[in-house]
């Protein structure tokens, strides 16, 4: 009778480890990566921390360990890799299938936010073909000038119906998610920020997301310099009034936005750097912009994240800036850009004569006819 007893105990002990394990089975589609490391990833205050780490052999891998949810671990093929694959450490059986197309199935949250992030990625790719497509027909010029507005409509109407679907389905999914950590994954790393930040609606939106979660996630200090940003972000969303603050101009003399801001005139505020590539590829274009608006009433402050002095004053002569510009060379601790949310550049802002913030995020052709609107 013991015996019997130690064997049903024995049986059960077993059946309760397997249940409480995980088995990721991995197939690599590409021959090229026969013989290549895998690495299971940990994400930590540090960055991304290996696990473990097994070979592709004919075409397939595994990892296995103990089951949690609260886990979540990141798959890389090579060590060169920029795609990692979220997997939420699942009890049971977890398929990775790594090709032209990433699938994560086999247990229930990892098909849901495989699914998820297989819907977003089509929405984000549709917008993508779209602006690659107008882009090329501009340079090549067989677009007719009195097409482009017409089709720039087109094109900014429709990623603004991509833009609100994608908010839908993101939002959706965290909703449904929010109690595990794929639904906080989605939220803190899914450049989750970007897609609600340009809207004061959407701000709060999101804001209502980070309040569904516990006291401890928002605590960790990523998430409460995300909300902290997010806050911000909602002091200057569009048509509040802008928020004044004061730094040096190049000769090293106090100068305050409300110097510009508020006194009759539009305003455009640029926050970029000398160091920034895309930052300089927009100058000519602000050149233009000043030239055609500055007697109808438009003055341009640049806000500048450089940090060291000399280069930026050389950048500012190198690229013919003749617009007012002001920095505390804090490049990204930029008292500036804490007030503003700004975790990109460039950056912009158009104010009204009134100092009312009436759009962020213009640029080239779009400033130019925002401009033309506001001022014909």
């Amino acid at each position: 009778m013991r015996k019997i007893i130690f064997l049903l105990l024995t049986a059960t002990v077993l059946w309760s480890c397997q249940n409480a394990t995980f088995i990721i089975k991995g197939t690599v589609i590409d021959p090229n990566f026969e013989g290549t490391n895998v690495y299971l990833q940990e994400r930590t205050d540090d960055g991304l921390q290996t696990l473990d780490t097994v070979i592709v052999q004919n075409g397939t891998f595994s990892f296995t360990g103990m089951a949690d949810e609260n886990a979540l671990r990141y798959i890389v093929l090579s060590e060169q890799s920029w795609n990692r694959i979220p997997v939420l450490l699942e009890r049971g059986t977890i398929n990775v299938t790594l090709g032209d197309e990433i699938t994560v199935s086999g247990t229930r949250i990892n098909t849901a936010l495989s699914e998820f992030r297989q819907k977003f990625n089509e929405l984000q790719e549709q917008a993508r073909a779209k602006f690659i497509r107008f882009s090329e027909m501009e340079r090549e010029g067989t677009l007719a000038n009195e097409l482009i507005d017409e089709l720039m409509d087109e094109m900014i109407a429709e990623n603004q119906k991509i833009s609100a679907e994608s908010r839908r389905l993101t939002n959706q999914f965290i909703r449904n998610n929010i109690g595990n950590e794929a639904g906080r994954f989605v939220l803190r790393d899914f450049n989750t920020t970007q897609l609600f930040e340009n809207d004061s609606d959407t701000l709060e939106e999101l804001l209502a997301l980070f309040a569904l979660t516990d006291e401890d996630f928002r605590a960790r200090p990523n998430i409460a310099r995300i909300i902290t940003r997010l806050e911000n972000l909602q002091n200057v969303a569009v048509g509040n009034r802008f928020i004044d603050f004061t730094m040096n101009d190049p000769e090293g003399n106090e100068v305050s936005l409300s110097d510009f801001a508020g006194q009759g005139n539009y305003t455009f505020v640029v926050f970029w750097a000398t160091w920034c590539g895309p930052c300089i590829h927009f100058v000519p274009y602000h050149r233009a912009i000043y030239a055609k608006y500055k007697d109808r009433g438009l003055e341009i402050v640049g806000v500048s994240l450089d940090g060291d002095h000399d280069a930026w004053v050389a950048g500012i002569e190198r690229l013919g800036i003749t617009w007012p510009q002001m920095s505390d060379l804090k490049v990204w601790e930029s008292a500036a850009a804490q007030l503003y949310g700004v975790n990109f550049i460039p950056n912009t802002l158009l104010l009204d004569r009134e100092g009312i913030i009436i759009a962020r995020h213009l640029h080239g052709r779009a400033l130019d006819r925002k401009l033309a609107e506001l001022m014909p």
